[in-house]
């Protein structure tokens, strides 16, 4: 056949939805067939689902509308999912449709969709492709059997799996006994040989076979005086054309039998010479013309007969469908006029339901109006009550106003009286800076753990610092009372108030002032005094608040760099080891960042003592405290003093450890030492840092995330004691402080002098630290020397200075002369 006639195949290939599934039977078709006159149909049965997933209802108890645009959705889901093959396809450069029966048995869809479309060539699957296995030669699948069992006969079916044809169903072969019965010619006609398998490098990877299916029909026809010769299309099946012709027109087909042999008969008769009586060749010239004549004659009628007999089968092919078709739409009409009943009786009820439903809310809401009617006149009742108490209320009131005349003249009175006593505390004070100084240097004979003084102020100072306690002299809130800033005989202080009502407030009043009127250290925050008419402590004033605040960044405060956090885990952890180096250690009980404070110059400090216990040796010879009720924050509680209730030094260890995982990642403290952990055994540390407080050196912050997992164990037997740790952390903190700004370069000189002792401008120990506008704390003769020379600019930060007044930093010079006394 030349190119030019080549007729277009089509290949149906029976498909699930979604191409992970039948990716492998596509490639095989794909990988057998050539793309120059192969067109791929897509071929999918579609099955309804019976209910919604959503609610994992049935269908019928919703209604046709809903139930539509859900299926309605499902099938364009479907087609979308086919579309994926169609992409396939087009990137092999094959042509491809897609062809989609909607059906609730895919094997009887396939099955329908052959017939209905006359399909001769399907490939489906065989089995799933996890029962694939080399030696497989028969389909595994039901649906599979079905369509090999059930399908029309004349349909060639192939059967891939995992991209291997296991086996191919043959069409029907032609009945070669009804060939008897057929004329001589059509017996002898030249019929097509019909290949068993595909052949894809025959004609470019075309099949062998036309796919159409259709009923005998002759694709041409001619005729001569020695043969009748007919081609079938391929799709035909030629044995159902025979046996058609055979039963149908029995009788003409004998006829026509019967004059085949007379007339053959006659012919040979003819073409041999015969002589008359007369020897008259003339006679036999005209009878071969008749005879001529009659063989032409007879080859057209024969012809007009068969093409009569294909008409005729057509017809009632034709008849059977469209009866078949009738009793399927019959079917389905029955079928959707049941289901239509049943969905409208199951509407009718859940109608009766929502009505009886209705009801009864009518009726409570008919019962809640009679109760609210019942109200209103209570409420009418109570309002004229109310009103004759307002009445009783403003005789009071007038009463009170007079009073309070009274008070304001008693006030005043009190007012003077009060600025004689400011005179006098003046004068006392002076006489208190003497009596401290000399106190100073006394104290070196009595040891450092000796009582120390502090001063007991009245209610009426501290009411005048916070301005009678004011909302905005508040700096901090919570469960032991609030805290509140306040400029305290010219010092700015921050006094705590604890709540009268709170039940543990004056316990732990009693503990902390017992804690920090025995101790001083750099690195603690500085009693300076009571007051024991409001059960207040007055503390030195750290205006960078707490580790906790600067974490957050709270105030749009800039982020902690990698070099301040080292040095205040340093610092932490030299406070700890003062805490606990007594005869009879003390246990902060409490540690976490909210209760580290930090002072202008970002000096880290240990605050809040009031759970702090004094361990005493037990019956074990162990350092303990025990308790019933163990206290402290839960994230930052040692473990074994929840379940055991003994409290000891270790337990102060695993919440310095939380505290060093939090200052290295920003993270929660829940849970955080397991985070850690897991980054550091996956070598993921650096993903877990926190990036806002700069470029960690990776070896430095592993360190640190190893030192605050030992000390964050669980069982308290495997924590490392501090000061087997000390250098570790010194060594950290002298690194750290090679890369911080010239403000904070000297973290540690040679002797170990914290940088909060020394004189920003003269770089030397503070006799007598005062605080400047700017905040910072200079020696007195320093900033004075400054501000003398015409500055108005702070020395720090280069900004003008609001004031040029200076106030003494009482406690941090007794401080500096404390930490004296002990590195003579």
């Amino acid at each position: 056949m030349d190119d030019s006639d080549q007729v277009e195949v089509k290949i149906y290939v029976a498909l699930p939805e979604r191409l992970k599934e039948g990716k492998y039977t596509l490639s095989w078709v794909l990988n057998q067939f050539s793309s120059d006159s192969i067109k791929i149909i897509i071929t999918h049965v579609h099955i309804p689902s019976k209910t919604i997933p959503i609610s994992n209802v049935s269908m019928l108890s919703f209604s046709p509308q809903q139930v539509n645009s859900y299926r309605k959705e499902e099938r364009e889901k479907a087609e979308k999912h086919l579309n994926d093959y169609i992409s396939q396809c087009t990137k092999a450069k094959f042509k491809a449709e897609k062809l989609m029966l909607v059906s609730d048995d895919v094997a009887h869809g396939l099955v329908e969709l052959i017939s209905v479309h006359g399909i001769s060539n399907l490939i489906m699957g065989a089995a799933s492709d996890r029962r694939y296995s080399k030696g497989m030669t028969e389909v595994k699948s039901k649906t599979a059997k079905i369509v090999m069992e059930k399908a029309d006969p004349s349909c060639q079916i192939s059967f891939i799996c995992k991209g291997n044809l296991v086996c191919t169903r043959e069409p029907l072969p032609r009945n070669l006994n009804q060939s008897a019965s057929m004329p001589t010619e059509i017996k002898r006609q030249n019929v097509i040989p019909r290949r068993s398998s595909f052949n894809p490098n025959l004609h470019g990877g075309m099949m062998s076979r036309f796919p159409p299916r259709s009923p005998i029909r002759p694709s041409h026809m001619h005729s001569d005086t020695d043969n009748y010769s007919i081609d079938f299309s391929e799709g035909t099946s030629r044995s159902e054309a025979a046996s058609s012709i055979a039963s149908e027109d029995i009788s003409s087909n004998s006829d026509l039998l019967s004059m085949n042999r007379d007339d053959d008969f006659e012919v040979r008769s003819l073409h041999e010479p015969r002589l008359d009586s007369q020897g008259s060749t003339h006679e036999q010239g005209t009878m071969v013309d008749v005879c001529a004549n009659l063989q032409a004659d007879r080859t057209k009628y024969r012809a007009q007969l068969i093409e009569e007999i294909c008409k005729r089968e057509k017809a009632e092919m034709d008849l059977v469908s469209l009866i078949q078709k009738g009793e399927e739409t019959k079917s389905a009409y029955i079928k959707e006029k049941q289901e239509m009943e049943f969905l409208h009786k199951q509407e009718i009820e859940m109608v009766q339901r929502q009505l009886d439903f209705l009801q009864e809310e009518y009726k409570q809401l008919q019962e809640e109006r009679e109760n609210a009617a019942k109200e209103e006149v209570l409420h009418k009742q109570q309002i004229e009550m109310i009103q004759s108490q307002l009445d009783l209320l403003q005789e009071e009131y007038e009463k009170m106003q007079e009073e309070r005349d009274n008070a304001v003249k008693e006030t005043k009175i009190v007012q003077s009286q009060l600025d004689l006593l400011q005179v006098e505390n003046k004068r006392l004070q002076k006489e208190r800076d003497n009596a401290v100084k000399e106190a100073d240097e006394l104290r070196g004979s009595a040891g450092r753990r000796s009582p120390l003084a502090f001063s007991d102020f009245f209610l009426l100072e501290l009411e005048q610092a916070t301005e009678n306690f004011s909302n905005s002299h508040k700096i901090g809130e919570g469960g032991f009372g609030s805290v509140y800033k306040g400029f305290l005989r010219n010092t700015m202080v921050a006094i705590k108030i604890l709540h009268p009502q709170s039940l543990q407030g004056k316990p732990e009043f009693e503990q902390e002032v017992a804690v920090l009127s025995r101790m001083r250290h750099p690195n603690l925050v500085t009693l300076i005094g009571i007051c024991s008419e409001k059960s207040a402590l007055i503390y030195e004033y750290l205006p960078n608040g707490s580790l906790e605040d600067r974490l957050a960044c709270q105030g749009d405060t800039p982020p902690l760099t990698w070099q301040v956090r080292t040095r205040i885990i340093g610092e932490i952890c030299r406070a700890l080891l003062f805490l606990h180096s007594n005869s009879n250690p003390i246990v902060h009980g409490d540690l976490k960042p909210e209760n580290i404070l930090l002072d202008a110059n970002l000096v880290s400090k240990l605050s809040d003592f009031g759970i702090s216990r004094l361990l005493m040796e037990s019956n074990t010879n162990t350092l303990v405290y025990r308790t019933e009720y163990p206290r402290g924050t839960f994230a930052y509680m040692d473990p074994e003093f929840l379940s055991s209730g003994e409290l000891t030094v270790k337990s102060d260890v695993y919440s310095f450890g939380i505290t060093i995982l939090r200052l290295l990642t920003g993270k929660s403290p829940i849970n955080i030492a397991a985070d850690v952990e897991d980054a550091i055994e996956t070598d993921s540390l650096h993903l877990i840092i926190d990036k806002s407080a700069g470029d960690w050196p990776f070896v430095q912050a592993e360190q640190l995330a190893k030192l605050g997992l030992r000390c964050a164990q669980v069982r308290r037997r495997k924590r490392p004691d501090l000061e087997n740790e000390w250098k570790l952390v010194e060594s950290l903190m002298q690194t750290a402080s090679l890369s911080v700004s010239p403000s904070f370069k000297s973290q540690l000189d040679e002797k170990g002098i914290p940088p909060y002792f020394m004189c920003p401008i003269f770089q030397e120990v503070m006799k007598d630290p005062h605080v400047a506008a700017d905040g910072y704390t200079y020696e007195a003769e320093a900033i004075k020397g400054w501000l003398d020379s015409g500055h108005g600019t702070s020395p720090m930060t280069n900004l003008p200075l609001p004031h040029q007044e200076l106030t003494p930093n009482y406690a941090l010079r007794s401080a500096i002369q404390e930490w004296l006394l002990m590195h003579p």
